[in-house]
């Protein structure tokens, strides 16, 4: 897939003043009408349009993105609009919503979400009672809406003029960019878990073939796993523009509570099976070390470029450190997998190749160019070999000791020092066919190396834009 820096269109039909107030007085006999016919909560949606110009498609962009949020919080409070109206006229985008819960829940819920996204504040969310009380931000002790340029209180600025009507223009395109930027992203990232997840054979991992030596998955859990965390990576990528202020060192217990709730989801989609917890890791630091480096570019006026190493840089500096926590893990706390392991052999998993900036896949990416050049799906299968060839996988030995870490790294060197084999794919796959059944019987699955694979087919993504610029 192709990644592109997007310019939306601010052209549009302008609107007289009397088309506002008539559109004004419209929405409010609305309002006053799904409040009388129900006698519930009501949440009216608008956006933030400056101008004469009240729809295009940079807000027909900011509207979609509006809805699909509210679509997966109603979800989230497990409530159901008693009515929905959606209007799209030339005076603006217009949502109504009468929903079965307490108002002032509601307005809590709408104030979390406009202060979750930076394009979240080009929404106006308004809530009613049923009484037809507006709720305002300061019946909940928040402060005013902040100018979306200046950061100063929005309606004072909006009184005295401050900003020109371009210069609010040209914030709202670049929030937008940014996000549409960070969805991309996040698409990027469920494509390259879904490659590797149907790549196969795989030694003893999922795959289209069969489970490999996992009794509780197979690939439909991946990819419904997959699906859950889309949205996850697209928020480490904005995680990362919004502390791109903060230094590196703080960076982690910033995108740490979003990568808990990453895998609620996920563990909520596959019903309690820990299908991707190493890539949630390696991706969320991945994703924020991207939306860091977006922050210091000005996607309006240049192409956005994405250095795998400068990527990974800042991901070894966001980890300083981490792997001492494995050496000063507290008594009190439970001893996780990881931690056992570390106490055993000195293995650092998924925290060493973090803290080394991924320096595995940095080393291993001009071989995967090389091969692709022939075979996609061949290169795949010769990085994963060269992986679990080098890799400590904390997976295998978790599964089968060191004697199992033995067996797959041997194994896999073996094969890759089969010239017959690198060379030819038909021949590979009946190799790796074997080396799985061999995997299977000795209950040993790869899956550290698996998630690396991963990040190295979305590295491939990132520098596939004509070599990492788009």
């Amino acid at each position: 897939m192709a990644i592109s820096l997007n310019h939306f269109s601010t052209a549009g039909t302008e609107v007289s003043l009397g088309q506002l107030l008539a559109a004004r007085e419209e929405r409010a006999l609305l309002q006053q009408k799904l409040l009388t016919q129900y006698g519930q909560s009501l949440l009216c949606v608008t956006l933030t349009a400056v101008g004469g110009v009240k729809k295009n498609a940079l807000l027909d962009y900011v509207f979609a993105k509006t809805r699909e949020k509210l679509t997966a919080l109603f979800t989230q409070l497990a409530v159901t609009p008693s009515a929905e109206i959606i209007r799209l006229p030339e005076t603006g985008h217009e949502a109504y919503f009468v929903l079965p819960i307490d108002a002032k829940a509601l307005k809590a819920a709408m104030i979390e979400l406009e202060e979750s996204l930076p394009l979240a504040r080009l929404w106006d969310l308004d809530v009613f009672d049923h009484t037809g009380k507006l709720l305002s931000r300061k019946d909940f002790g928040m402060p005013p809406r902040a100018c979306l340029v200046c950061g100063a209180d929005a309606k004072t600025c909006a009184r005295s003029r401050a900003h020109a009507v371009t210069e609010i223009v040209a914030e709202m395109q670049k929030r937008v960019q940014q996000h549409d930027l960070a969805e991309q992203i996040g698409n990027a990232v469920y494509q390259a878990l879904i490659q590797e997840a149907r790549l196969s054979p795989k030694p003893g991992l999922v795959d289209s073939l069969n489970n490999g030596a996992h009794k509780d998955m197979n690939l439909q859990t991946f990819e419904q796993s997959a699906v859950s965390l889309q949205p996850f990576f697209t928020l480490f990528v904005l995680k990362g523009m919004q502390t791109a202020h903060l230094p590196a060192s703080q960076i982690l217990a910033q995108v740490r509570p979003l990568g808990v709730l990453a895998e609620k989801a996920m563990f909520k989609a596959t019903h309690g099976v820990n299908t991707h917890k190493g890539a949630i890791f390696s991706f969320g630091l991945v994703c924020t070390a991207i939306g860091r480096l977006l922050q210091t570019q000005d996607v309006s006026k240049s192409a956005v470029i994405f250095e795998i190493k400068s990527i990974c840089d800042l991901t070894a500096q966001f980890t300083q450190g981490l792997t001492a926590e494995l050496k000063h893990y507290p008594d009190y706390l439970p001893v996780t997998a990881g931690v056992r392991l570390f106490r055993q052999f000195g293995l650092t998993g998924a925290r060493g190749e973090a803290e080394s900036g991924f320096q595995q896949i940095q080393a291993l990416l001009p071989l995967l160019d090389e091969v692709h050049q022939q075979d996609r799906e061949h290169g795949l299968l010769l990085a994963l070999l060269h992986l679990m060839a080098t890799n400590a996988d904390t997976n295998v030995v978790h599964r089968g000791g060191m004697e199992g870490l033995h067996f797959v790294q041997q194994t896999a060197n073996d094969l890759l020092a089969d010239q017959t084999l690198v060379s030819d794919k038909a021949k590979l796959t009946q190799a790796l066919v074997k080396f799985d059944a061999a995997c299977i019987a000795r209950n040993l699955s790869a899956g550290g190396s698996a998630d690396l694979l991963a990040l190295m087919i979305f590295f491939q993504t990132l520098r596939g834009n004509s070599h990492g610029i788009i």
